[in-house]
């Protein structure tokens, strides 16, 4: 008999080992897919926007740029904090209940979204990582099963940040995501997930590679040989053409092959791309997704832009969205004195974010890029101001770590701080009594929580020791 319940009660301890053990790593593997969802649109909230925009045309309902912005920074933070606080252990009840409501909406809403296809990509992670939605559709299956267990599981598991210093997690991580979305929307995204980030060409190649290419095999003497277009061999040498092979395209494009910006006339019946881009110059493009959204005071602003560029020797252009608006009321309304180009609308989003934004080139590569509103008038409000348009870029990647770091240290201090008791306990000697002070600031004994039932009893009252 005693080996048995020796048995049972060993069983017993492993599965609870066990318990806690998965409990920990669904814990954290949930907190971290919520982490990087939250923070990936958070980055960019711009492209959240786009993406909350595509929903509402697909299901025919209004958007209202004020109200869906507003959606959009609730919704990353939101997620954010759900998953900090799963990983931290904060809230263990509450946040498993919040991370199950928000599987209850997505889960069914990707599951339509793969059935109907309405939009190419949920946008679940932003442009960081795009899946399709199939597989949107069975992650989110995995997350709710994981969701499903840390109802049940995650309140027998510590915290790593205690009860008493929860609300400073809640704090530290909403001013980090939120400062990261602010910037995001006001100046660009801290990382550039797209494919025009700094550095990139906006030249045209030249090449136009809708024609087909050939391999050309000719013989002399008895042996065959393949030659291409550019160094075919002359037939007055023995030469002889034999037959030609058209070759296949590459199966992989370059990036940059795939998102090739073109840019059009005001009409969109005419690549102008060479002509707009200047392969040995400085230029500003000024980028307006939509002309509906450009008022007067921004119009004023854009025009100090070019005067200031014309006193430097900088081209400036406009390129407007095709389709955005009537562009003659436009320019009854901005005068403009710069070039006007078109191009799609989804490329002028890719390229820049911001309505309007300003990208600088040099030689027809990309120095950088901006919202108009982030750039102080100052900066350019009189021919005299400083010449070099870099001091007017920002750093984004380097503002995101300092964030970063910040974030973190905080959460390590917090971490710290909720161990010190834990860890005083592991060193406290054998047989001491844990010391509590009452209202007066004296120490008194802890009550022993297993009494000695030998010990003789008093009868007179609550002691006072």
């Amino acid at each position: 008999m005693p080996s048995s319940q020796s048995s049972s009660s060993v069983s017993t301890a492993d599965r609870r080992f066990w318990i806690k053990a998965i409990t920990w790593l669904v814990r954290e593997f949930t907190g971290l897919v919520f982490v990087f969802s939250g923070l990936a649109k958070g980055i960019d909230p711009w492209g959240t926007l786009y993406k909350f925009n595509d929903y509402l045309a697909a299901v025919g309902l209004p958007a209202y740029d004020n109200l869906t912005l507003s959606a959009v920074f609730m919704l990353c933070t939101a997620e954010f904090l759900t998953g900090v606080f799963l990983m931290f252990g904060c809230y263990r009840r509450s946040v498993s209940v919040v991370a199950m409501t928000f599987m209850c909406v997505m889960l069914p809403l990707t599951l339509w979204i793969a059935v109907k296809d309405p939009v190419a990509d949920c946008g679940c992670f932003g442009d960081a990582l795009v899946i399709s939605n199939w597989g949107t559709f069975w992650k989110n299956v995995v997350l709710t099963a994981c969701v499903v267990w840390l109802l049940k599981y995650n309140t027998r598991i510590p915290c790593i940040i205690t009860p008493a210093f929860q609300w400073m997690a809640f704090v530290g991580a909403g001013i980090y995501l939120l400062a990261i979305c602010w910037y995001g929307y006001t100046v660009q995204p801290m990382i550039d997930f797209r494919p025009y980030k700094a550095g990139t060409s906006l030249l045209s190649d030249g090449e136009d590679t809708s024609l087909p290419h050939f391999t050309f095999t000719y013989a002399k003497d008895g042996k065959e040989q393949e030659f291409t277009e550019e160094n075919l061999p002359d037939e007055s040498e023995g030469w002889t053409f034999v037959s030609r092979k058209e070759l296949p395209y590459p199966a992989e494009k370059d990036e940059r092959e795939e998102h090739d910006f073109r840019f059009w006339n005001r009409e969109g019946t005419e690549d102008v791309t060479d002509e707009a881009v200047d392969p040995e110059g400085r230029e500003f493009l000024l980028l307006i997704p939509s002309l509906k959204d450009i008022s007067a005071s921004t119009t004023y602003k854009i025009n100090m832009l070019y005067d200031w560029a014309a006193a430097h020797g900088i081209d400036m252009a406009a390129v407007v969205a095709a389709h955005s608006g009537n562009i003659a009321e436009w320019e009854d309304l901005s005068m403009p004195r710069y070039t006007i180009y078109t191009a799609e609308d989804t490329s002028i989003k890719e390229l820049s974010r911001g309505n309007p934004s300003v990208v600088y080139l040099e030689n027809g590569i990309i120095k950088w890029k901006t919202t108009l509103q982030s750039l102080a008038e100052s900066d350019f409000e009189t021919p005299e101001t400083d010449t070099d348009p870099n001091r007017m870029a920002y750093d984004g990647e380097r503002t995101l770590q300092n964030y970063t770091w910040l974030f973190l240290a905080t959460m390590a201090c917090l971490t710290a701080i909720s161990l010190i008791p834990r860890l005083a306990n592991l060193f406290k000697p054998l047989g001491a009594k844990k010391l509590r002070f009452n209202r007066g600031g004296k120490a008194r004994r802890a009550k022993s929580s297993s009494r000695d039932k030998s010990a003789p009893q008093r009868k007179d009252g609550p002691s006072h020791d």
